[in-house]
């Protein structure tokens, strides 16, 4: 995964799967160094609680590359 990829949240284990389960966003940023997290600018704001997030961070395992491959 790196920054310009298109991903969708993918991880319906999740206990932020409710709100963000099926959405899409672009990979802003990765941090390889420290646990596999990525930052991701969401296509269309996701409703979450009482807002919407334009943008979150969340574990590389979270996201499926649009395209078909499960990132590491």
């Amino acid at each position: 995964m790196k920054p310009g990829d298109l991903v969708m949240f993918n991880n319906t284990e999740s206990r932020y799967a409710k709100w963000f389960y099926g959405q899409f966003g672009i990979v802003e940023s990765c941090n390889d160094e420290v646990g596999h997290w990525c930052r991701v600018t969401w296509l269309q704001p996701v409703k979450y609680f009482h807002s919407f997030a334009t943008y979150s961070d969340f574990s590389t395992c979270d996201f499926e590359v649009y395209g078909g491959h499960k990132s590491r």
